[in-house]
């Protein structure tokens, strides 16, 4: 079994062409701008949307630990230090008021699911991207088995990686996989450790030997304004991408604020760090730094492109 925290059909910028797109529970990192909070568990986690309740009670007595207290005005309100995440609460909710992040998906269910877009996949070159969280931090073993699946459907198979994992599991992953979206955040181990709870030396190593093993690689930088966003930063990481890594394509990834709610969704408001989306100037700034650096392959966006 898999825990999903989404499926994504016909996505446009996870990889190549039209993608069906797993999203996996469970990441190393904890990003202070992370977009899928309720992807950073490994397990599911509930989630309340106010807007959706319709004050109807069912919630009101099935906790097994009492951590709901319900108010018929307003609903209920969560004691996030007792929740134990069990889903009783969600299970009776008829609004999806009360849900949990992430549910189970055998391999036969997950392999139903892309087989029904395989003509989408053949016209625009497109496939299956593993994203998350992160999907090499899950039990390994299992997921060769969903990559040999797809792998022997012979569709298009490409990861979307932190990269902050063992180097067996990139190793294991690299022998299915068509291309690595490859996240790159910044060359400093102190500030990414600051930022991100860990040091980049595991992303560095990786990233390396991939490029290495001429594996198709697809730098994704989320440009970020208070983290890497200032010139100098830039410029070092271009530089180093420039001298270490055959990329394909870079991809300068705008920071926004779209799933900051989500925060308050799952318990945890007080993680919630929101920084100033950069301007459209500063983007093109930042394109021009790595081009100068001789990566033509550098683009605003994540879109990728493919002659069909």
């Amino acid at each position: 079994m898999y825990k999903l925290f989404d499926l994504q059909r016909l996505s446009m910028e996870n990889g190549p062409g039209l993608r069906t797109t797993l999203f996996f529970s469970g990441c190393p990192l904890r990003c202070a701008w992370c977009h899928n909070p309720e992807g950073q568990s490994y397990n599911p986690v509930l989630m309340y949307f106010p807007s959706r309740c319709i004050q109807c009670a069912a919630c009101e007595h099935v906790c097994p630990v009492d951590a709901i207290s319900y108010d018929p005005e307003t609903g209920p309100t969560i004691d996030r230090g007792l929740c134990t995440d069990c889903g009783d609460c969600a299970a009776v909710c008829p609004t999806d008021s009360l849900i949990m992040s992430a549910r189970l998906y055998s391999l036969e269910e997950i392999m139903h699911t892309i087989l029904r877009d395989r003509l989408f996949f053949d016209r625009s070159q497109g496939g299956v991207t593993f994203s998350g969280g992160e999907p090499l931090a899950q039990n390994m073993k299992n997921l060769e088995k969903l990559m040999k699946a797809i792998k022997e459907e012979r569709i298009n198979l490409a990861i979307d990686t932190c990269g902050d994992v063992s180097p067996s599991s990139i190793q294991t992953a690299s022998r299915y996989a068509d291309s690595f979206l490859y996240d790159f955040k910044h060359l400093d181990p102190e500030k990414h450790k600051e930022f991100t709870g860990f040091s980049n030396e595991r992303i560095i190593n990786n990233l390396i030997w991939l490029s290495d093993n001429d594996m198709d690689i697809h730098i994704r930088i989320p440009v970020i304004p208070g983290f890497n966003g200032c010139d100098e930063d830039l410029a070092s990481m271009a530089e180093w991408l420039a001298d270490n890594v055959k990329a394909s394509t870079i991809s300068l990834l705008p920071y926004h604020r779209f799933g900051s709610d989500k925060y308050d969704r799952i318990g945890i408001p007080d993680r919630k760090k929101l920084f100033e989306p950069p301007s459209a100037e500063v983007m093109e700034e930042a394109l021009e730094i790595f081009k100068s650096k001789g990566l033509q392959q550098a683009q605003i966006g994540g879109a990728i492109l493919v002659a069909v």
